[in-house]
């Protein structure tokens, strides 16, 4: 699907109304029957396929992992075509949207992004048939780190502009979105509109009520350290060092043994501050720390992260460590 197309789509999302497109195109390869009448067993058994699915650390590999999730979802797209009550159907498409929102996203960290992108699309279309506001919200959140990715910032802060426009999305999903807009922001060189991202996730942040949030988000958005890895990241790009550190340090304290990517990416930005401020020697450790750490993780986004470490450290003139740490085949 051509940009504008995709745009047209997330916009007509982002205030509830599925677009009617054939977007089931997006996904290819559907075999497996579907029973002839949906119910909620049908519901549960794609919501346990979602649940399952976030409880695994796909840092290491997760291949079957997500053939597992592909398959549930494939299946799951054949039931919405079946008869069933509109309750259940509302569960079924927020059920839906999640399922795919999370496999289009391991998609996008494998470093495919136009793959990424069209899985993504069809999450946002499932999830604005349903009533989750925060689902929509964040598969919106995660379109918007694919476009930046391809080079788009602008495009994303103005996918999160659309998301920040429902007032029904929980405090704690409108932090996590300000802080993802200010990163945006950050690479498409606007700082005061990243900055006035930071105050208003910081302002979020402060109302947010871990119980008003879906059961999805305590694997996610209210997870232990999301917040401050989410905004620790955006300071950091936006060249708030100090502040940076402190949220980054928050986030290597809190986050969870399945979190092991954010934690790495975390890792790489305090290895550079510590440089920065002149820890020479303590930021070297963590350096060499992350690539240890790194060497067996398969994320695209992590590599990048390295990439970026490496840089920075030559940067700080250290260029002996730089060509150690270039010596990894992670970092290549």
């Amino acid at each position: 699907m051509k940009r504008r197309g995709l745009l047209s789509v997330i916009a007509a999302a982002s205030v509830g109304v599925a677009t009617g497109e054939p977007l089931t195109r997006l996904l290819d390869g559907l075999s497996t029957e579907a029973p002839s009448l949906v119910g909620l067993p049908e519901v549960r058994a794609v919501e346990a396929a979602a649940d399952l699915y976030m409880r695994m650390d796909l840092a290491r590999g997760g291949n079957a992992a997500t053939a597992m999730a592909r398959g549930s979802l494939e299946w799951a797209v054949k039931l919405r075509d079946r008869p069933m009550a509109e309750p259940v159907r509302d569960r079924l498409s927020s059920a839906i949207g999640l399922l795919a929102d999370r496999v289009g996203w391991a998609t996008y960290d494998q470093g495919r992004l136009e793959q990424a992108t069209r899985l993504l699309t069809f999450a946002l279309d499932s999830a604005a048939r349903g009533a989750d506001r925060d689902l929509r919200a964040h598969t919106m959140l995660d379109l918007s780190v694919a476009f930046a990715d391809m080079g788009r910032p602008q495009d994303g802060v103005e996918i999160l502009r659309m998301a920040l426009g429902d007032e029904r999305i929980s405090s704690a999903e409108r932090a996590n979105v300000h802080a993802v807009a200010a990163r945006h922001c950050a690479a498409a060189g606007d700082r005061p509109a990243g900055l006035r991202h930071i105050g208003l996730a910081e302002d979020a942040l402060a109302r947010a009520e871990p119980a008003l949030a879906p059961d999805w988000a305590r694997h996610i958005t209210v997870s232990p350290g999301h917040h401050d890895s989410a905004l620790g990241l955006a300071l950091f790009q936006l060249g708030e060092d100090e502040r940076a550190r402190v949220r980054l340090g928050a986030a290597l304290e809190r986050l969870g043994e399945n979190r092991t990517r954010t934690g790495l990416r975390c890792l790489t930005r305090m290895a550079v501050l510590r440089i920065r401020e002149g820890d020479r020697e303590g930021g070297a450790e963590e350096a060499r720390r992350a690539v240890v750490l790194a060497s067996d993780v398969q994320s695209a986004r992590v590599a990048k992260d390295l990439r970026m470490m490496i840089d920075g450290v030559r940067q700080c003139g250290m260029p002996e460590l730089a060509r150690e740490l270039s010596g990894s085949p992670t970092a290549v």
